[in-house]
């Protein structure tokens, strides 16, 4: 059901095209974070649960069955927060309009806290953490899932246009405060600020085509129409700031595409990381 509405969503001129890649992404992710979720031994119930950087709200919809107390989702733009609100009328779901540096929640009121795909955009902060364990309760948990895109993999090579568009996506975010590169620093990052017992587990997907097998490509095309999605938000920022040429721009993504669709054997690997710590 929740799928239905996601795509419906992501097809709507109502919304803005930023809400609606969040829907398509959300559609297309959300197996794979509920697998993630499941990975980790985690107990919900009667507990209160943040969810920092929330979106239209996926996170909160899949744990709305794990008897937690409240799920409480947290963001900064408005109108993604009243389409999570439209797509669920559960009791046990909130949500509330703010950023991470100032939650307008009284102390220790979490039990667990998830941080997902958040501070690959942001300037890494010890003042972020100081405010996420104010709102933490003693023993809580903190669980970021984020990525490191050194770790993406492809076989054969990526055309060199497409290399150059991903490079070039790379240096913009980090431009804007951002790090594509940011799990393999969090680890160091959350012991230098006081969390402990931090794992960090790898979480692999990975698409495999054999020549001419008829391969089910649906999982890899549905990679393409993620980062399109991704790349068409942002190209105009990207224009304005001479980082990339129109040519150059959509010369990279069709040779993505074309790379994806070619009829030779294929291997596309992407990891992210699960990191967690205790307060």
């Amino acid at each position: 059901m929740l799928c239905e509405k996601y795509i419906k969503i992501s097809k709507s001129l109502n919304y803005s095209p930023h809400v609606r890649f969040l829907a398509f992404q959300s559609y297309l992710t959300s197996p794979y974070l509920f697998r993630q979720l499941n990975s980790q031994s985690l107990c919900f119930d009667n507990r209160i649960v943040a969810d920092i950087g929330t979106g239209i709200g996926i996170l909160p919809y899949l744990l709305k069955d794990k008897n937690a107390e409240k799920i409480i989702g947290i963001d900064t733009d408005k109108e993604l927060l009243n389409t999570a609100n439209s797509l669920t009328e559960d009791k046990n779901l909130y949500f509330i309009c703010a950023n991470g540096f100032n939650i307008p929640v009284k102390d220790s009121v979490f039990d667990i806290i998830f941080i997902r795909y958040v501070l690959q955009h942001i300037n890494l902060s010890g003042d972020f953490l100081i405010e996420v364990k104010r709102v933490m309760k003693d023993d809580g948990i903190l669980v970021i899932i984020d990525i490191d895109d050194e770790l993406n993999l492809f076989y054969p090579d990526l055309p060199k246009s497409s290399k150059n568009l991903f490079k070039i996506y790379s240096e913009y975010q980090k431009l804007k405060g951002g790090d594509r590169f940011i799990s393999r620093k969090l680890p160091s990052f959350l012991a230098t600020n006081g969390f402990r017992d931090i794992e960090a587990k790898p979480y692999t997907t990975t698409f495999f085509k054999e020549k001419d097998n008829g391969f089910n490509f649906s999982g890899v095309s549905n990679a393409f129409l993620l980062i399109q999605n991704e790349l068409e938000l942002v190209k105009n920022d990207l224009f304005n700031e001479r980082l990339i040429g129109v040519v150059e721009f959509h010369k990279g993504l069709n040779d993505y595409f074309n790379f994806l669709n070619s009829t030779d054997d294929l291997f596309v690997s992407k990891t992210e990381f699960v990191i967690t710590g205790k307060k």
